[in-house]
């Protein structure tokens, strides 16, 4: 039995599509919410939940296509919880997704790669 719920958010032109479920967390799409704090609280109570007893393994994905400030503050956060649990011995993957004339995206990956432990992927979508 899947014993952590699942948590899908439907992305919109200014919110990306939340998709987590028990080893897996994506998110994907553009993050330009009008609200951060409001959009990103539950996203954050959920990994928070679910990184007190994760699967065995753990795939993060992130597709972001465009990001504003606010998101970044919240992804950062995200990617804390992630690199806090991968120091404590989970298994964790990251790939980190950026069109390959994405400049922007792609140095925020690799600004991420810098601040953190948990390995992150860089990976050009073609």
């Amino acid at each position: 039995m899947d014993r952590h719920k699942t948590l899908y958010i439907k992305g919109t032109s200014k919110t990306p599509e939340i998709d987590f479920s028990s080893g897996l967390i994506q998110i994907s799409g553009r993050s330009i919410p009008e609200d951060s704090v409001a959009f990103y609280n539950p996203i954050m109570k959920w990994i928070e939940n679910y990184l007190k007893s994760p699967e065995k393994f753990t795939k993060v994905s992130f597709r972001i296509e465009y990001i504003n400030s606010g998101s970044n503050r919240f992804v950062y956060n995200i990617f804390k919880m992630i690199d806090d649990s991968f120091k404590q011995g989970n298994k964790i993957s990251v790939n980190w997704y950026y069109e390959e004339d994405d400049d922007t995206i792609k140095i925020l990956g690799e600004d991420f790669q810098g601040l953190l432990e948990v390995p992150i992927n860089l990976v050009i979508i073609t």
